[in-house]
Formats: structure tokens, C-alpha cells, sequence
């Protein structure tokens, strides 16, 4: 394979290749039920510009009035309408600022209407994901009331204090119901413990635009499954600033997605196959938590196909196949393949490679193990496809320095000569 496009060709690699994961689409929908933390800065519009800088398109609509509960858009007809209408990938659901973090309205208020929005959703929209919206503290904590002074929280000592609150109340629902949460107000507590960045605005209470971009960058993980280092800046913030957010982002969004949900209900494709002769059975093991059953489409690499969920497939003649599995669910897909070898006087067997990296994840350099004695070239991609080195690798010298890379997902692709050896997925993540 030449490397004319290596955009293309990244692109053609995470699909093929090594069956690398292709969560994301190109272009997806997002509808937002909130208040003004998610108006105030225009917060879809940020999201939105982020993905545009990441090479993709995204739709956006909201209904954000002030001071809404989740419960008020329950009964609201104009966002009942807004789920009803759109054909929604993501509804993004934000509860109003206090009330999770006092416990009669935590459990009174918020888990029914989130268990509600959520039962509606699925009615309207059963193929969108729904991601909680967790929301931050006040920049100094304090007790948090309701407007008869009823019901109130503890007294708060710190932001600190009272985002544990607000951590565990979308944690605890978001586990529930088995949805996304985007933790936002663990992100901002994670810079504000670090610098002396002031998030809030003059109010203590709404973001700032610093803020407000840092959600865009823990909402843009979210949707997309993709690191944020390295997009372009918005909205005014600086190139240093918006690189140190998205780092700070990519740390503790990204690089932790269990303990966010962010891969639930996504489908992962996976199989096992057998070979006699030139028959080949294949065994699917492709997963999704708590979705329906997946569709699957077989290619087999001779221009044949099968939706069975484990086809048997023989060959008309021997020879290197490539067999791939896309599993689906709604818009929604993974694609794994392998190569195989067909040979009726041999053994027929799946090719492996014969490189491998350690450590991996890595912090500061890798080693590349390999038997092939060769120089050859590396050419080192980020996640949306940018060439950020190319280095030439003798194996006499097999250690490759990545200090100067931001932590995130990258991409190795080996070459010799203009012809592909290898790509290896590599998670860079220096504490």
C-alpha cells in the first residue's frame, strides 16, 4: 500500500487494518435540555466548533430556559416536542444547578424526572443515547435551599464540598439507568485544584467562557469517543489555554471512559473463527450493554456478504482474504477484520504481525520489539488523523522518545519504502 494520503489512509487503517475501534460517526445529532449553565457562552455552539476542528458535523438544537428543572421539562411542550421531532444520536440532559445536591430533591425530584425524560426518550427516540449533564458547584460552597427555606443541603465549606455532592447524584442515576454522564463539575474540580483559574463567572455561579469550554471539551469526549488535544481554540480562549483544558479534559474524560459510561450501549464487534480447508465458521462474539440485539454484516473479503449473526462461508479458491464484521446498532457501528490465508495444501492460518510496543500506555518513551532487522519509517498519528512525527527507526536504536507528545490516543504506522508493515494503537498517558 503507498502512502499518497495519509488522512485517507488513517482513516482506511482504523477501519480495516487492525480492527481498531470506529465508534464515531462523521456527523451526529444532539438535542440539550438544560437551563443557563448550558446557554450561558452558547455551550452547543462550543461543542459544535470543536467537532468541526476534529473533522467532524454535528447538529445541534436545545431548550435551556432559566433556572429549569428537569422535572419543568418533563412538562414543557416545547421540549417534548424538540425529543419527538429531531432523529437524535444524543440527548444531553442537564439538572438545574442546587437541587442534586440537597437530598429530598435528589431523590424526590431529580431520579423520578431523570427516570422519566429517560422513559420518554426511549418511546420517541429509541436509538439515542442520553448523557447526564453533571454540573459544578458554587465557587465557595454554602448551604443550598429551596425558595421556602424547606428543604436545604448541608453548609457546604467549599466548591470542593459540595461538587462531591453533585458527583455522586449524577453518578448514582447515571449507573442507574445505564446512560453517559459527562462529568463536567469533576473536570472543573480537577483544574481548580491545580491552578488558579477562575471558572465561575462575577456571580459564583455561572461559568465563565473558561468554564463553559471546558465543558465543550468533556461533552466533545463524550460524544465523539475521540481525545480533544490538539483542536483548535474558541471562543477567545488562548492556544495555551485551551491546550492546558483539553489535556486536563483528556486525563480524566477520555482516559477513564468506564468510569463515565461513555462506551455503554456501544457496540463492540468481535469474533473467532475456525478453518478447515477452505470453509471458514465464524463465531460471534460482539457485544453491547444494555441495548437490543445488534445487526451484523460479514464481508469476506471476496465480494461476498452475510447478515448471519455466525456465518459459514467456503472459498472458491485459495488465497489472502481479509474477513471484517461490522456490528450495528441504530447509527451506531463497530468494525473488526482479519486477515486470513487460504491454502489447501498448507495450513491455513491468520497472518499476526511481528512488532510489538512497550510499555503501552506509555509515559515519557517506547521500546518496538521486532524481528523483522530493517530500518523502516514510524509515522505517528493523533486521533483525528494529523501526522504529528515521522521518525526513521533503526532496530539497533529501538527506543522512541514521546516526551514532547500530549497525553492521548495515537496511531504508529510502519513503513519500508513506501510500503505499509504495521499500525499499532498507542495511549500516551504521563502522570
Amino acid at each position: 500500500m503507498k502512502t499518497r494520503n495519509r488522512s485517507k489512509i488513517f482513516v482506511l487503517l482504523l477501519l480495516t487494518f487492525l480492527g481498531v475501534r470506529s465508534y464515531a460517526q462523521d456527523t451526529l445529532s444532539v438535542l440539550f435540555l438544560g437551563n443557563s449553565y448550558t446557554y450561558v457562552n452558547d455551550l452547543p455552539k462550543l461543542v459544535s466548533d470543536l467537532s468541526i476542528s476534529a473533522g467532524k458535523t454535528l447538529f445541534t438544537d436545545a431548550n435551556t430556559p432559566g433556572g429549569y428543572t428537569l422535572s419543568a421539562h418533563i412538562e414543557n411542550p416545547i421540549s417534548i416536542a424538540k425529543i419527538q421531532q429531531g432523529k437524535w444520536d444524543y440527548i444531553i440532559i442537564q439538572e438545574q444547578s442546587q437541587l442534586p445536591s440537597i437530598d429530598y430533591y435528589r431523590y424526590n425530584d431529580m431520579y423520578p424526572a431523570f427516570t422519566q425524560l429517560r422513559d420518554t426518550i426511549a418511546y420517541f427516540q429509541p436509538c439515542a443515547k442520553i448523557i447526564s449533564y453533571m454540573t459544578w458547584g458554587r465557587r465557595f460552597g454554602g448551604q443550598q435551599c429551596d425558595n421556602t427555606n424547606t428543604y436545604c443541603s448541608p453548609v457546604f465549606t467549599d466548591f470542593n464540598h459540595m461538587q462531591d455532592s453533585l458527583s455522586s447524584a449524577y453518578l448514582e442515576i447515571s449507573n442507574r439507568l445505564h446512560i453517559q454522564c459527562a462529568p463536567v463539575g469533576e473536570l472543573w474540580k480537577s483544574v481548580l485544584n491545580d491552578t488558579n483559574i477562575v471558572l465561575h463567572s462575577s456571580d459564583n455561579s455561572h461559568p465563565a467562557i473558561e468554564g463553559s469550554y471546558l465543558a465543550a471539551c468533556a461533552i466533545f469526549s463524550s460524544i465523539w469517543k475521540m481525545p480533544s488535544t490538539g483542536l483548535a481554540a474558541a471562543a477567545g480562549i488562548s492556544g495555551t489555554s485551551a491546550q492546558y483544558f483539553q489535556t486536563m479534559s483528556d486525563q480524566l474524560v477520555f482516559n477513564n471512559s468506564n468510569k463515565w459510561n461513555l462506551r455503554i450501549n456501544t457496540p463492540e464487534a468481535n469474533f473467532k473463527d475456525s478453518l478447515s480447508g477452505r470453509t471458514i465458521k465464524l463465531s460471534n462474539h460482539s457485544s453491547s450493554l444494555f441495548t437490543p440485539t445488534l445487526n451484523y454484516q460479514w464481508s469476506f473479503g471476496d465480494g461476498n456478504f452475510s447478515a448471519e449473526e455466525n456465518p459459514t462461508y467456503t472459498y472458491a479458491k485459495d488465497g489472502d482474504y481479509r474477513v471484517s464484521l461490522i456490528a450495528r446498532y441504530c447509527n451506531f457501528s463497530d468494525t473488526l477484520a482479519k486477515s486470513i490465508q487460504i491454502k489447501t495444501t498448507g495450513i491455513a492460518k491468520i497472518n499476526k504481525p511481528s512488532f510489538s510496543i512497550l510499555p503501552n500506555p506509555c509515559e515519557a518513551s517506547i521500546h518496538i520489539n521486532t524481528a523483522y532487522g530493517k530500518p523502516f519509517s514510524i509515522h505517528i498519528y493523533n486521533a483525528t488523523g494529523q501526522c504529528m512525527r515521522t521518525v526513521w527507526f533503526d532496530p539497533n536504536a529501538p527506543e522512541i522518545d514521546l516526551k514532547d507528545l500530549a497525553n492521548g490516543l495515537y496511531y504508529l504506522q510502519l513503513e519500508e519504502k513506501g510500503e505499509l508493515l504495521w499500525v499499532q494503537k498507542l495511549i500516551k498517558n504521563n502522570n
